[in-house]
């Protein structure tokens, strides 16, 4: 025992050394990191926002006469102009109903033309004392009640004519024509739900409505007088503009309640048709130009308990973080509004690893 105990007393010793601290790692050298110099100058500001297409015209096509649909005369989904028939009703009944209101006109003008014939006869005998002065009247009242019989009578055959021609119904406005709701042999009726035909849509110019948060809103414009007129943009899904750029034709007077924005309409040219009445897209609206900003990418934006910042590499090579006012955001670049100075190098990578007060060593990012 006593020959050993030496032995375990070393080991020991040489395992307690085995297991101390590992010595310190080096000091580490400034961190390489990506720099962009900002420029700042007038920028012009932007927001995205969910909208829908509507037609600038969409008619419904309604029977204005009871009856049944004879004849469709269009093609479903093709331009139709104003004034194309649509749809015929058949007239057969209202035919007749004309032609007996004419000949009901015809009995009520002869009518009127005798007792205004009499009354013109008693008024020459009254002035001739040859008859009594209430004979004459009564038949000047008489000649009135028939006149006033053969305008009802005409007003009856105006009704009849009107009733006659909406047996052809006609469209109201050059466009694109929907689906038949109703088919050949059906009875129509005016006022209600088998009253509506189709409806023709004016394509070649359509809107888009969108909604602006009051803040959105604020930033972009100084009130609905400077948004009258601004450009908006219908971006693909690819985000790149579709068709031509539309403008403001109406903002809204004050904050929708139940949407909590404030809505606003852009017209636009259609005569491609890319645009279909109904369809959601994405629109950017463009606003005034913001002094003293400037655009950098997204990437170098992190978020603080101060609020969103970015890394700017200062004079002294050390990591600095500067609170800034972001605008509007896309295709992968930020807006921003205010925080940064003219000259500033804002760090585009490595942020996870650095710290305010961190050395860095800044080199311009690789060219894409």
């Amino acid at each position: 025992m006593s020959r050993r105990a030496p032995l375990s007393l070393g080991a020991l010793a040489l395992c307690l050394a085995g297991c101390g601290e590992p010595p310190a790692a080096p000091p580490q050298g400034p961190v390489q990191v990506s720099v962009m110099t900002v420029a700042l100058g007038e920028l012009g500001q932007s927001a995205l926002a969910p909208g829908q297409v509507e037609g600038v015209r969409e008619v419904e096509v309604r029977a204005r006469v009871t009856g049944i649909l004879q004849a469709v005369d269009y093609r479903e989904g093709g331009r139709v102009k104003a004034g194309d028939i649509l749809f015929r009703i058949d007239p057969a009944p209202y035919e007749a109903a004309l032609a007996l209101a004419k000949a009901q006109l015809r009995q009520e003008e002869a009518r009127s033309t005798q007792a205004r014939a009499e009354a013109a006869r008693l008024e020459r005998l009254l002035a001739a004392k040859a008859a009594g002065r209430k004979e004459a009247e009564d038949a000047l009242a008489a000649a009135l009640a028939a006149e006033a019989s053969r305008d009802a009578a005409a007003a009856r055959v105006r009704m009849a004519e009107l009733d006659l021609g909406y047996c052809e119904l006609r469209s109201p406005i050059d466009g694109v024509a929907g689906r038949r709701l109703r088919t050949e042999g059906a009875l129509v009726t005016p006022g209600g739900p088998d009253g509506l035909l189709t409806t023709v849509v004016q394509s070649d110019e359509v809107w888009v409505r969108f909604g602006l948060s009051e803040a959105e809103f604020a930033r972009l414009y100084k009130g609905a007088a400077s948004a009258a007129g601004a450009e908006v943009r219908v971006l693909g899904a690819d985000g790149a503009p579709v068709g031509a750029a539309g403008k403001v034709d109406f903002v809204a007077p004050g904050v929708d309640t139940r949407l909590g924005n404030i809505q606003i309409r852009a017209r636009f040219a259609n005569a491609g048709g890319a645009l279909l009445p109904g369809q959601f897209v994405r629109v950017r609206a463009e606003g005034l130009k913001a002094p003293g900003a400037c655009r950098i990418p997204e990437v170098a934006l992190v978020q603080t308990p101060a609020g969103r910042s970015v890394l700017v590499a200062n004079a002294e090579g050390k990591a600095e973080a500067r609170v800034v006012t972001v605008g509007g955001a896309s295709g992968g670049q930020a807006d921003i509004l205010a925080g940064l100075r003219d000259g500033d190098r804002v760090i585009l990578d490595q942020l996870q690893r650095l710290r305010p007060g961190a050395a860095v060593a800044p080199r311009a990012p690789a060219a894409k």
